[in-house]
């Protein structure tokens, strides 16, 4: 497919055999947003999601899950609770990122409320950057005016998405719009509230730790990058700037976003009446292979694609020598699991090598 979004660019690409739903609107007076949620191998936290997505107030949205090829029975899952919940069921197969999804059954939405879901179900796993992409450009050819990316292991407070929007609507040069994330085990803690580049592109997430009454202003903030987590992005960033860069398949991927969007002139803001929770240990858990593979070599991606040469060449010359003190930690440790995924994310770096690791299976 040459007109994807692999590096983070739109496509305009229609398809008379592809049938686009017809989301309608419950009040036409508020824009429409899709929430694009992507599950893989998660049904029990997607459907908590869901769940608290039922009791949101906003008027005028709809809800695509994206499924990335699971193997532990969540489309089924999914279809249950959906059955269970009264609700209609858009379903459609993807085969692949080159194809559109092909409807397999599309059952009348509701008139109010949670009105339908949409659930796309890919053949293979696509990675956050594409598996979102899909979304995003599903609901574009639908001609939703905001997408709303929302991790599956999250809950949100009934309230969350009108204040997102409402800044979104404010100014032509909203880009990207984020809330409070909390730590779902611990309500009142900020897990993000915005977050700061340094010279080098490294992060620092504001307020983490902190209490939710320590932000004293409610008024919207700017901040340099927007969590993948919950981000809304509006339709006009969308057509500029694209989606997600999928050489980046998972992580590092926000980032670049929040950079692309930036450098277009669009601002970045934070909203703290809109608050959601996320299950940060859940989804974390121990260090894994995968996500130190992906860790470091989208952090060596990131520097290759934002900072100038100079730059780049400084943060190597620290880089390169600290994994050598890292990596004999790891083989301290016992974890020469690490110290291999490590070896192949700044191999595949030099050598070019982007998107889905050759060892990542499923």
């Amino acid at each position: 497919m040459t007109d994807k979004m692999a590096n983070g660019q739109l496509p305009m690409k229609t398809n008379s055999n592809a049938e686009v739903s017809e989301y309608g609107s419950t009040d036409a007076s508020f824009p429409q947003v899709a929430i694009i949620v992507l599950n893989w191998n998660g049904w029990q936290d997607t459907i908590e999601c869901l769940e608290s997505l039922q009791r949101i107030t906003y008027p005028n949205f709809c809800v695509a899950i994206i499924d990335n090829a699971s193997t532990d029975s969540s489309v089924e899952r999914i279809r249950a609770w959906v059955k269970e919940n009264g609700l209609p069921l858009a379903e459609y197969r993807l085969e692949s990122r080159d194809e559109l999804p092909v409807p397999l059954w599309v059952e009348e939405p509701l008139k109010e409320g949670l009105r339908r879901i949409e659930l796309i179900c890919s053949a293979v796993n696509l990675g956050f950057c594409a598996g979102n992409n899909v979304g995003m450009e599903f609901a574009y050819r639908a001609g939703t005016d905001y997408f709303l990316i929302l991790n599956n292991d999250t809950v949100v407070e009934p309230t969350f998405l009108q204040p997102l929007v409402e800044v979104g609507e404010s100014s032509d040069d909203v880009g990207l719009v984020g809330g409070l994330i909390c730590y779902a085990e611990s309500p009142e803690t900020i897990w993000w509230a915005g977050g700061v580049f340094d010279t080098f592109l490294e992060t620092k997430r504001m307020f983490d730790g902190h209490q939710t009454n320590e932000i004293q202003n409610d008024r919207p903030f700017e901040t340099d990058w927007i969590s993948g987590c919950m981000t809304l992005i509006p339709r006009t960033t969308f057509e500029i700037v694209g989606g997600y860069d999928e050489s980046f398949f998972i992580w590092s991927d926000e980032w670049d976003l929040s950079l692309r969007v930036s450098q277009s002139g669009k601002r970045l803001l934070v909203v703290p009446q809109s608050k959601i929770y996320h299950k940060v240990g859940k989804s974390l858990g121990v260090l894994k292979p995968l996500s130190y593979y992906y860790g470091t070599r989208n952090r060596l991606l990131l520097k290759r694609k934002h900072l100038r040469p100079t730059l780049r060449f400084l943060f190597l010359l620290w880089f390169l020598p600290s994994r050598l003190i890292r990596y004999g930690v790891f083989v301290v440790k016992g974890r020469l699991d690490l110290v291999s995924a490590g070896y192949c994310a700044i191999r595949d770096y030099f050598l070019g090598r982007t998107g889905k690791w050759s060892k990542h299976e499923g």
